[in-house]
């Protein structure tokens, strides 16, 4: 959202002319060109920004404050131009005339412990701190912007020749970034001599993998990812929970597991460090890109109680192309709540499992596209045999629009769901799923609140649904001896509110429900509600501390019902 923002603020004064300001007095940075328009943020005299004069009668001008990353409109009065904001001129002058190439190869390198956003020719590129891309541009002269938060901007103009290929370094140097263009020399055997890391490598066909179309997806219960080429990251934390209706779970909060009538009013206290987790990740950089490997364990593995060592990732991913085992495509991690609660809201889906993914930003635009092929785990008890694998694997894809503060996904899932019956023949049934998210940014009086939606629905899909996933709810024997499977439902609603920028409070309540067949008894599982209050506060940058209320109902086919809450806090420490 910052990136695009940027990315227009920028491109619509792109033949305009920014200058140095100093501010002369108190005043504000307000949205609009008005008096009227709303506070973005007090501005103290002396403060150095950039600001864009509108026209020569306007009482207001375009601005910028560097040092926070805010942009709007301030006074003209409160203001003292000092001078232009100089640009740079950065020119590559070789030139390889044995190649075959008429376009200009551009390798823009973040060599700064800091994200930097850069912008070629009114197109943005996020950069992580110590990542690179690599640009096919065409020969002649370019617009060239690069800023972070809290350090003076470049801006300035690339002029590349062609049958040329270049190195642009960007760094950050006493709060100011600075930038260098340097060329790489082609030399006659093939070999490349790569001048700026006095190292050779062998020179081949290029394969052209825009990297700011790679989708990375991110849980808010995952571990921060590392930023070097090798690198070690992970959590220790200690979880700690009261029961006071006979819950036995130790990780997650689930209604199906509640006790239906009378007599569960058992309360029950447990702490434990299981949910701590380690994770190792390399980046292998290759002439198209980088290679990624990411493996995350935890110790959650086995029963309540029981600390087996378990892997939770473990995958490969290069461009647009992910293999291994993470979250399926058929779900939204951004629609996801942090909550205490390790599952999150029981009608979300939360499944890792194996998968072979293809996802990408489509043209210049946050919008992304997925599809994928994952692993078919039964989740129904086989009237022959549990361990007979499925025969056609899950197909899931999803593609999700991004538009300023707003963001819709909707997500697909097709299954063959088959079985054997009593004289060995195979019984095969389809499955399928639909789930439509969205999250809400909406920022009052600069203070943060989101808005998260979800919501979830077909036919044998229980294996996706946090709530369900356990119990083997995908299918059940008929007795004829077919496959009766069930449709379900889900769906939740999460309201979100920054008290200050490290302490945040959220409410998340939703609903489960499973159909029900005639032949199943009475004390079959219905459906479920899940709601949580959760509190957080992030002392410092490594530190987490979270506490809930969460209360859960379950509901029976016949109606008998049962409730359970539990009181969790947990600290977490990251390395």
């Amino acid at each position: 959202m910052i990136l695009l923002f940027f990315s227009l603020f920028l491109s619509n004064f792109a033949s305009a002319q920014w200058m140095r300001t100093d501010v002369d007095r108190v005043t504000y940075l307000r949205s609009g060109g008005n008096y009227n328009s709303p506070i973005l943020m007090r501005i103290e005299p002396g403060r150095d920004i950039l600001t864009l004069p509108l026209d020569s009668t306007s009482q207001y001008v375009r601005a910028w404050d560097y040092l926070s990353g805010k942009r709007g409109y301030i006074a003209r009065k409160d203001i003292q131009i000092v001078d232009i904001l100089v640009k740079g001129i950065l020119k590559a002058d070789t030139t390889d005339h044995n190649s075959s190439r008429e376009e200009a190869i551009l390798r823009v390198e973040n060599e700064a412990a800091l994200p930097l956003i850069v912008e070629i020719d009114n197109h943005a590129y996020d950069l992580r701190a110590y990542e690179s891309i690599k640009l096919n541009l065409k020969p002649g002269n370019h617009g060239f912007w690069s800023t972070t938060d809290g350090a003076f901007p470049f801006w300035g103009e690339l002029r590349l020749p062609a049958h040329s290929e270049n190195i642009l370094q960007i760094d950050i140097q006493d709060s100011v970034i600075i930038a260098q263009i340097e060329p790489v020399v082609h030399q006659r055997d093939t070999v490349v001599l790569e001048q700026h890391h006095n190292e050779v490598v062998s020179f081949k066909e290029i394969v052209k993998v825009d990297t700011t179309k790679i989708v990375e997806q991110y849980h808010p219960q995952d571990i921060a990812q590392a930023s070097t080429l090798v690198g070690i990251r992970g959590y220790v934390k200690m979880n700690a929970l009261v029961d006071f209706n006979g819950l036995t779970a130790t990780g997650g909060f689930a209604p199906y597991n509640i006790t239906v009538g009378e007599g569960n009013n058992q309360v029950g206290y447990h702490m434990d460090a299981r949910q701590s987790r380690i994770a190792w990740s390399s980046r292998i950089e290759t002439d198209e890109g980088f290679i990624r490997f990411y493996v995350e364990s935890d110790f959650a593995g086995g029963g309540t109680g029981i600390n087996n060592f378990r892997l939770r990732h473990a995958y490969v991913s290069y461009g647009y192309l992910t293999v291994g085992q993470t979250w399926t495509t058929f779900n939204d991690l951004a629609t996801t709540p942090l909550t205490v609660d390790n599952e999150g809201p029981s009608s979300g889906s939360s499944t890792r499992q194996g998968l072979i993914r293809y996802e990408k930003k489509i043209a210049n635009t946050e919008n992304e596209f997925g599809f994928s092929i994952e692993t078919p785990t039964k989740a129904f008890t086989d009237s022959i045999a549990i361990d007979r694998r499925q025969f056609i694997p899950d197909f899931a894809g999803r593609y999700k629009w991004v538009k300023n503060n707003l963001q819709l996904q909707a997500a697909s899932l097709l299954r063959f769901i088959s079985s054997y019956d009593v004289t060995e023949t195979v019984v095969t049934d389809v499955g399928y799923g639909v789930m439509l998210s969205g999250l809400f940014d909406i920022n009052i009086d600069d203070t943060r609140n989101h808005i998260y939606v979800q919501a979830i629905g077909g036919k044998g899909i229980t294996r996706y649904i946090s709530a369900f996933s356990r119990y083997q709810l995908d299918a059940v024997p008929n007795p004829e001896g077919d496959l009766y499977i069930p449709y379900t439902v889900g769906g939740y609603i999460a309201l979100e509110h920054y008290l200050k920028k490290n302490l945040f409070i959220n409410f998340v309540s939703g609903f489960s429900w499973i159909d029900n067949a005639e032949f199943q008894p009475g004390d079959t599982f219905e459906r479920s509600y899940y709601t949580s209050l959760n509190l957080f506060w992030f002392p410092f940058d490594r530190m987490r501390i979270g506490s809930s209320i969460v209360h859960g109902e379950r509901f029976n086919k016949d109606q008998q019902r049962g409730s359970a809450q539990r009181l969790q806090m947990y600290i977490r420490y990251d390395i």
